[in-house]
């Protein structure tokens, strides 16, 4: 009960003993208007929010940082009586927006509807559970508020935070370069997957020469193979941290968005691009393109969480590598890793030459500049 009420129900009490110990009738007339305006905004509270609906109109995905904005659309279903003094609030767990979604529609007439737009800044990546709004209204003396809770479960998917690559990750000519094998047809001489059976021909590969069936059909036969269409770019991610230090939290979500940025920048130069993270489970998305990809791998992103007992390494070796996924491959990891070499060794030989990136060292920072995030300061505002 607001503070202002609270005076009034105790001056309400005091006049009203006062009026029966004085036997004064100013006094209670004094107290049956105050009783009576207390009352009045009890029964004009809770019918004004009897007819009242809300629906929630909320974007799928919003970014780390960026404003988001969300649509509510306020119905009075009373016939003949007008609602006031409406309060709509969200109420969504804090330190998810920067501001809980609120606002305030002084007058919504009978059986009409009005639709408001109220805008934040998602602050973190990951789920933002939206369930239940609350309405209320302290119609007509603000004495006493009465709120209504609708329940309407919807959920907005806050992807990484983009920032810039100061470094090339590989374009589809450096991608053919070091992998060695070119944009090729069903038909070409590749090294990745099994074809077909065709007839010896001068500069085929001894080595592909198919004994049992060339002893069969007595000529010479050798094994056709498809090399791969396009070029392809791997992004391998370490989460493995403690997350109880925030200076491990903070690197993490470093090399999520440089990741994220990878990605992004690979599909648009036509690069195949596949994700690998550590953690319950393994995540491992082959090689992939299309208009659908970017949102799938940066979902992914979003809602990968740190662990602390899954290493890299000992996960990615349960795991069998086709040679078709063969590409060019780039490492993050939040902290100093790998002393000996072997996951080095592994990525270079299983996925193709892999390059490393760590937060805070020259190598990092060099390739990726990170997004200027919206976050707010002590009063409330939003600053970079």
């Amino acid at each position: 009960m607001p503070r202002p009420a609270v005076y009034l129900c105790a001056g309400t009490i005091v006049i009203g003993l006062a009026a029966v110990d004085a036997d004064n009738n100013i006094l209670l007339l004094m107290f049956g208007i105050c009783l009576g305006a207390i009352v009045l905004s009890c029964l004009t509270a809770w019918r004004t929010l009897r007819r009242i609906s809300v629906v929630r109109v909320s974007p799928e995905m919003a970014i780390t940082g960026q404003p988001l904005e969300i649509r509510y659309t306020i119905t009075n279903h009373r016939a003949w009586a007008g609602a006031r003094c409406l309060r709509i609030v969200e109420l969504v767990d804090k330190g998810s927006l920067s501001q809980r979604p609120e606002l305030f529609l002084p007058r919504l007439a009978a059986q009409q509807c009005a639709s408001l737009t109220v805008s934040a800044v998602a602050l973190k990546r990951g789920r933002i559970p939206l369930s239940a709004i609350q309405v209320s209204s302290g119609f007509p003396f603000q004495i006493v508020s009465k709120s209504i809770t609708h329940y309407v479960d919807d959920e907005i998917v806050v992807y990484p935070s983009l920032g810039r690559l100061h470094g090339q990750i590989a374009t589809g000519r450096e991608v053919r370069d070091l992998v060695g094998v070119g944009t090729t047809t069903a038909r070409s001489r590749g090294d990745d997957e099994f074809f077909g059976i065709r007839e010896y021909r001068e500069g085929d590969n001894p080595r592909r020469i198919h004994w049992r069936r060339s002893a069969a059909s007595g000529q010479l036969m050798i094994r056709e193979m498809a090399g791969t269409r396009d070029p392809q770019l791997w992004c391998v991610l370490d989460t493995q941290i403690d997350p109880r230090r925030q200076a491990d939290s903070d690197r993490l979500e470093l090399i999520i968005s440089a990741a994220a940025t990878v990605i992004c920048d690979g599909l648009e130069k036509g690069l195949r691009v596949g994700l690998v993270c550590n953690g319950d489970p393994l995540l491992v998305l082959p090689p992939g393109g299309g208009r659908h990809r970017r949102s799938r791998l940066l979902r992914e992103l979003a809602l990968r969480g740190p662990n602390r007992s899954d290493a890299l390494l000992d996960q990615l070796e349960r795991i069998a590598w086709p040679a078709r996924w063969r590409g060019v491959g780039i490492f993050f990891s939040p902290s100093p890793y790998d002393a000996d070499g072997t996951l080095a060794r592994f990525l270079n030989r299983n996925i193709g030459p892999t390059r490393a990136y760590v937060p805070n060292t020259t190598a990092f920072d060099s390739f990726f500049e990170p997004p200027l995030i919206l976050r707010p300061d002590d009063t409330g505002r939003l600053t970079k």
